[in-house]
């Protein structure tokens, strides 16, 4: 008999007092991770373990059976709150982290605490216990469980059961690395799961004796071999979603087999996925509308490789780097793809392009433009020089004539020197249309150019009627855009030019014709010597007289000419076989006014 009772006390005893040892042990190891919310919480399940082991190891120390029932009260001090703590620290592992707020855990507590109240007041109602049978052969106590003990144990599982349904949803949120932390987790649950369903059937080895909190014990040490083994919580999933989810850039993991292991949410922000989870779906077939995105990972390459890509359906550029995943034995077992938006630097990039398009373009426009007053201001000076040499000539003649008093004379000279101001005027004036041009914004308008063709005849009167000019010009003009005070410059640079440059007499002629689609080409036509292609390549580019010998005037006319047509998205040129009496032909085109 003695022998017996020493045989069943070492056991009991020594079992529940190693378990506590061991979760004792495994709360100094969990202890350096503590900052971790679900750590936190796998520390009060060891430690409620520990509690409920250790009271239940006095338990089968003590041989009297109210010393017992004492001790058995004081286990529920770790069976209370033991499937609580153990369901807050799988919600937090899974990132249910809404759960985890003081409200919910106060409801969570609420029936523990009642069990707590209901098992230390159970001689007055027995709601816990109906009844017990003491075997002192074994230093062991039977108990007989009443409704409220029932009732925890059903709010016991559904809270352990709760936890596992945690656990296998991170499985489908996770990536493998954390599949191999919560396949761990989950046989480390039901193993205690199995202790309490032997005790509470009665389909024990060990009658009345409690496996779950040694098998929640056991429960740590499969945790702590996690640890080691995995590096649980080195990494937890906590860490991983703070980090990554807070991304801007996105970030995928293709597995070997094409399929998505991984990804967070800025990847559904970049591709406007419908999918609410892409997780375990086929890369090619998520990114379909994105073939030029599916092929980074299709070729073949050990190292990683950046590449830029324009997705159409954002309007955006992105950065995509696709670095190889390897497995233990230096095997390449996947891709982390790296989403990068660079949008804005490429619009960076095409804005700087094309401004250092416009500063080249305006560069050249100002080269050109240095060019052209350096070809021209040679005959310019030289004309203002003539003229402004003849008014000066005659104020000499002038005094010689008042002196002698010969009216005739004061007329002739008076007229020379009006001639004479009238160029140095009319030079200026084209200067300053030169200068002007090019920085004035003006609207276009329909032209009547019958009327803006007479006004340039008006100013150029005394020319006609001294060269004895004939022009021909239509009836009827067609109507074209543009801007009336700058088409009569052209016209009479055009017409000073056939009047000067033409025949003896000069022979004009004036007309239109429609060599474009929406477009009028004005023209007009001399008789005299033409031009050759070398003197045609000059004109509107060089500021050469043509013929020095005939004509007094300047080439100023044609590069205002040039400068106006240009201004008002026009075209100019001249044609000219250059043979003597057929003359030259310039023209001019503008846009057509719409029916």
């Amino acid at each position: 008999m003695i022998n017996s009772f020493l045989y069943y006390f070492s056991r009991e005893n020594f079992i529940e007092l190693i378990a506590a040892l061991v979760a004792v042990a495994t709360i100094f190891v969990l202890w350096k991770y503590r900052k971790s919310p679900d750590v936190k919480y796998l520390i009060f399940v060891e430690l409620f373990a520990a509690v409920w082991a250790t009271a239940n190891g006095i338990e089968y120390t003590v041989h009297t059976l109210q010393s017992k029932i004492l001790w058995a009260q004081f286990s529920y001090l770790g069976i209370a709150f033991l499937p609580v703590s153990y369901y807050l620290f799988t919600a937090a592992f899974s990132q249910k982290l809404k759960v985890l707020t003081p409200r919910n855990i106060s409801l969570l507590l609420v029936v523990p605490f009642i069990t707590l109240i209901l098992v230390f007041t159970n001689h007055l109602h027995h709601l816990v216990w109906t009844g017990l049978e003491f075997d002192p052969e074994i230093n062991m106590v039977y108990y007989y469980h009443d409704v409220w003990f029932w009732v925890f144990w059903v709010y016991s599982i559904l809270l352990i059961l709760s936890g596992v349904f945690n656990l296998v949803q991170s499985i489908y949120k996770f990536t493998a690395y954390y599949k191999s932390q919560v396949g761990t987790l989950l046989i480390a649950t039901f193993i205690p799961l199995i202790g309490n369903l032997m005790y509470v059937t009665k389909l024990n080895p060990v009658p009345g004796f409690d496996w779950t909190p040694v098998l929640f014990v056991f429960t740590g040490l499969i945790i702590t071999f996690g640890i080691v083994k995995y590096r649980i919580f080195d990494l937890v999933p906590f860490a991983r979603n703070k980090l990554i989810e807070t991304m801007d850039d996105g970030v995928l993991v293709v597995n070997s087999e094409g399929f998505v292991e991984d990804c967070n949410s800025a990847v559904h922000s970049i591709f406007q996925l419908r999918q609410k989870s892409i997780i375990r779906e086929s890369f090619t077939k998520v990114f379909s509308d994105y073939k030029n995105f599916v092929t980074v990972i299709e070729n073949e390459g050990t190292g990683p490789k950046d590449l830029e890509v324009y997705f159409d359906g954002t309007d955006k550029y992105y950065q995509v780097r696709v670095s190889p995943v390897f497995n233990r034995d230096n095997k390449i077992s996947g891709h982390f793809i790296q989403v990068h938006d660079i949008t804005s630097m490429k619009l960076g990039e095409v804005e700087l392009k094309e401004t250092n398009q416009k500063l080249r373009a305006e560069i050249e426009k100002r080269g050109k433009l240095i060019e052209d007053l350096d070809a021209f201001s040679h005959t310019v000076a030289h004309d203002l020089k003539n003229s402004l040499g003849s008014i000066f000539s005659s104020t000499e003649i002038l005094n010689e004539s008042v002196e002698q008093g010969d009216p005739e004379q004061l007329k002739e000279i008076i007229g020379l020197v009006r001639s004479s101001a009238e160029k140095a005027m009319h030079i200026t004036q084209e200067l300053l249309i030169l200068a002007t041009v090019s920085h004035t914004e003006i609207e276009m308008k329909p032209l009547n150019m019958k009327s803006i063709f007479r006004e340039a005849q008006k100013r150029l009167h005394q020319d006609i009627t001294a060269s004895g000019s004939k022009i021909k010009q239509p009836e009827n003009w067609p109507q074209a855009m543009g801007h009336a005070p700058w088409i009569e410059e052209v016209w009479t640079n055009y017409l000073s030019n056939a009047i000067k440059y033409g025949g003896t007499p000069p022979e004009i002629e004036v007309g239109a014709d429609f060599p474009e689609n929406n477009h009028v080409r004005f023209w007009i036509k001399d008789n005299g010597k033409g031009l050759t292609k070398e003197e045609q390549s000059k004109l509107f580019r060089k500021y050469a007289r043509l013929d020095p010998g005939k004509a007094e005037g300047y080439s100023l006319g044609l590069s205002i000419v040039k400068r106006i047509v240009g201004k008002l998205e026009g075209k100019f040129g001249v044609e000219s076989n250059g043979k003597t009496g057929q003359g030259a032909l310039f023209y001019f085109i503008l846009p057509r006014v719409a029916d």
